[in-house]
């Protein structure tokens, strides 16, 4: 098949879902710098993707639509195939076509979602026979979210997110994320947090028999902080709330929004509903473990 400006010649494509918090706790600073956590997540169907190939030229070269986004070497992408081929010892270049869906500093995952994407694209270009494991070591030294989405499905994380134990969810339905187009810096987040300001809560999944019993049951410690830092999320998550009649909550440390609904049609009414009055991009999505 002919090279065209689409298509990178003996290329490995892979998808990149995003997560969400159903659950999020914040225990304590670390001696590392990071936080001690422990979170309900659920990987979802709003995927990034990947395109891979070889290329003549040293070194990891990113494009991406995405006007502005780093593609340099502290993207997150470029960590990970560098990581990768130092430990096979490849000098050779590679190409990265990267196609954006996952909002920048959404408090979605995006960027360790990519770094698990380009380990799990990597190990198949380069026809490598690696187990599960040893994808996870390089995982954990990346960052905190990217043992996470090696694993996929829903799953409780815990120390800076890079345990993971699955879980089922008691409940199946749909998620509408709210997006609001605000980047939000997860270290500012973090550093507002204050630690003793709410008590422990359980992170399992909560009994529930429908979606409103769900979101009323979810929380996130870091949702006072990104208000703080970021206070028009505080008006869009009250209103979004108001015209759900449910909890709507901050997923991470902020910006995208999100709540759940039985049946895809009230999802989508209530996306349409969100668009409309609120000006914010949605998206109608679910946990890939129910599609």
């Amino acid at each position: 098949m002919p090279d065209t400006p689409n298509t990178l010649r003996e290329a490995v494509v892979v998808r990149s879902p995003a997560k969400i918090n159903w659950t999020l706790q914040v225990a304590g600073k670390r001696p590392d710098g990071y936080h001690d956590i422990a979170s309900l997540v659920s990987v979802v169907t709003l995927y990034d993707q990947l395109e891979f190939a070889p290329s003549p030229v040293p070194g990891v070269a990113v494009e991406c639509d995405v006007p502005g986004l780093p593609t340099d070497g502290e993207n997150l992408i470029c960590r990970a195939a560098r990581m990768m081929a130092e430990r096979t010892n490849r000098s050779a270049g590679l190409r990265c076509r990267l196609t954006k869906r996952i909002p920048v500093g959404g408090g979605l995952g995006g960027g360790s979602s990519n770094a698990a994407a380009t380990l799990l694209a990597l190990r198949r270009l380069w026809q490598l026979d690696w187990p599960p494991n040893r994808l996870a070591e390089l995982a954990a030294e990346l960052g905190s979210d990217v043992s996470l989405f090696l694993e996929g499905g829903s799953a409780v994380i815990s120390g800076r997110g890079e345990r993971v134990r699955p879980a089922r969810l008691g409940w199946t339905g749909w998620i509408v994320l709210i997006m609001p187009g605000l980047s939000v810096s997860t270290p500012a987040v973090y550093r507002a947090w204050r630690p003793g300001v709410q008590e422990p809560r359980a992170v399992e999944p909560p009994p529930a028999r429908n979606a409103v019993e769900w979101m009323n049951a979810t929380f996130n410690m870091l949702e006072a902080p990104a208000i703080e830092v970021c206070p028009p999320l505080g008006a869009l998550q009250r209103e979004a709330s108001r015209m759900a009649d449910r909890p709507v909550r901050i997923s991470g440390s902020g910006s995208t929004m999100f709540t759940a609904f039985d049946t895809r049609d009230e999802g989508q009414a209530f996306a349409q509903a969100v668009e409309a009055r609120l000006a914010v991009r949605t998206e109608l999505v679910q946990p890939v473990e129910q599609t």
